[in-house]
Order: C-alpha cells, then sequence, then structure tokens
C-alpha cells in the first residue's frame, strides 16, 4: 500500500474511531434521550461543513494568488 492509500485509511479508521464511538454511545446509550444526539451530531455535522467551506475558500484563494 503506497503512502497516499495509507492517509485515507489512517484519517478515516483510526483517527476518528473516537468520533465514531462517541456516536455509537450517544445513540445506543442508556437511558435514551433524542435531543442530546442530535444536538451533537448536528454539531458534528455543523463543524464539518464548515472546516470544508473554509478549506474550499481558501483553495480558491491560493489558486487566484499563484494563476494571477
Amino acid at each position: 500500500m503506497s503512502a497516499t492509500a495509507l492517509g485515507p485509511v489512517l484519517m478515516f479508521a483510526i483517527v476518528l474511531s473516537p468520533v465514531y464511538l462517541m456516536l455509537a454511545g450517544w445513540i445506543f446509550g442508556r437511558p435514551r434521550e433524542l435531543r442530546l444526539p442530535l444536538i451533537g451530531i448536528s454539531f458534528l455535522a455543523g463543524f464539518t461543513v464548515l472546516a470544508w467551506a473554509g478549506m474550499a475558500i481558501f483553495g480558491l484563494l491560493v489558486e487566484l494568488a499563484y494563476f494571477s
């Protein structure tokens, strides 16, 4: 396995495993309360969207600065 193919495996399998366990605990844990998992999952989804949007804008700015 090459180094470029190892990165996503490392990221999604090992680094994000605590996040997967936290989500599973929120969803399958007892006592079951619907409000807390929805707040947590929406927070994580919002943070992910903001991070991706920031990276996309930064990438566009770098591209504009490099090619102009």
